[in-house]
């Protein structure tokens, strides 16, 4: 009789603590030190320097501050984005140059009216709230609600003041409406001209799986975006801005931009101290094959979570101008594929592969930093791995479960 009650006692325990509490309630933790770790750094550059970090914002809020006086072709002059900053303080650490299209420009140019802190918070936490918001529906499993908002790629964006959650969102978006809404998929492909590096490969996607709406609504809303922008700055903006594409090159090439930021195989390799022609060389080759997975995997697959994994991860292997705060990106076919294998079942090392994915864009910067060593383009390879493995499964009919 004693041993009974102490057996029904317990047996309510075993029930309330289960695996699905404890990965929330580690995801909760995960979003508190975040949480903590970001005030701290905030405060720490409100005392220090009069603006809470996201010092890459700077380079926008300036070049809006720029537009709006009337001198948008200022906006590319490294000498004038630090000017304007300036005239917050004499400690603020002074922001990068402007590489970025007219379309770019328009869209940041109302962020101008406010003031630089505040300018800063919206465009953060505005894109950031939008993309968990999108992953959440991609993801419709309230136990990885809280493992959304802990993705370490959303609070590395967001403390460095980027646009990644931003065109992050604005691909999500356009990988959601595809299946039935076509033409507003176009629309949200289009809207990425804003940093066109990043939407290079969805005309090719598009046309290997035939999707011509989606295709034509994406190039009339980019011809239409850019067309305005430049009726809004004039068409010399468009000289000035290649010229600026050409000097990003070069300090892509020189290290003049920060390689351990980065998350190209040009910089992981730069970083080992491989010359800069045999790094181009390799960096064309793995972009080759990454042209070739997407083509196949759009050509073959039908399932939009192998076709986003391979353009998300193929994307992030063509350009040597690619960082790790863009590994907000990586959000979607995490997403994406979460959602398809807790449904169906997990293929052999996804697990591992997909949390690999998940803790790079923090890991990638801090090993980069501390050793030298980039990481990216593995992580890259290996979601391209489970994009075609998937992809030669379901061409095959067999059952990506088992």
């Amino acid at each position: 009789m004693s041993t009974q009650p102490a057996s029904i006692e317990r047996a309510p325990g075993r029930r309330w603590l289960n695996g699905s509490r404890v990965s929330a309630y580690c995801a909760t933790i995960l979003v508190v030190l975040q949480c903590y770790g970001l005030v701290l750094a905030v405060r720490s550059a409100v005392a220090e320097k009069g603006h809470p970090a996201g010092w890459d914002f700077l380079t926008f809020w300036s070049a809006a501050r720029l537009a709006l006086a009337g001198h948008p072709l200022d906006a590319y002059s490294a000498d004038a984005i630090k000017h304007v900053a300036q005239q917050l303080g004499p400690h603020i650490i002074l922001p990068g140059p402007w590489f970025y299209p007219p379309n770019f420009l328009l869209l940041v140019q109302p962020f101008g009216f406010l003031s630089a802190p505040l300018a800063y918070a919206l465009f953060a936490s505005i894109s950031s709230v939008v993309f968990v918001l999108l992953a959440r529906r991609a993801l419709p499993i309230p136990d990885m609600i809280m493992w959304i908002v802990a993705f370490p790629g959303i609070w590395l964006n967001a403390a460095q003041g980027q646009n990644a959650a931003l065109t992050a969102s604005l691909a999500l978006a356009a990988f959601l409406s595809m299946p039935k809404r076509p033409m507003l998929a176009g629309v949200f492909i289009g809207l990425l001209s804003i940093k066109p590096h990043l939407a290079i490969l969805f005309p090719l996607a598009l046309a290997c799986a035939g999707m011509w709406t989606t295709f034509i609504a994406a190039a009339l809303t980019t011809i239409l975006f850019t067309t305005v922008s430049v009726a809004v700055f004039g068409l010399d903006i468009l000289p000035v801005f290649l010229h600026g594409l050409h000097d990003a090159n070069g300090f892509t090439a020189s290290g003049s931009l920060p390689w351990f930021q980065m998350a190209s195989l040009f910089a992981s390799l730069r970083m080992a101290h491989v010359a800069t022609g045999p790094a181009y060389v390799a960096q064309a080759c793995q972009a080759t094959v990454a042209i070739c997975a997407v083509a196949w995997v759009w050509r073959n697959a039908k399932g939009l979570e192998v076709r986003a994994t391979a353009l998300v991860a193929a994307t992030f292997m063509i350009s040597p101008y690619i960082y790790n705060y863009d590994g907000v990106w990586l959000g979607i076919p995490l997403a994406l594929i979460a959602a398809r294998a807790l449904r169906d079942g997990w293929l052999r090392g996804e697990p591992a592969i997909l949390f690999f994915a998940w803790i790079y864009p923090q890991l990638g910067n801090q090993l980069a930093k501390d050793c030298g060593v980039g990481v990216g383009p593995l992580v890259f390879a290996l979601l391209i791995f489970v994009a075609v493995r998937r992809a030669r499964l379901e061409a095959a009919g067999a059952d990506p479960s088992r």
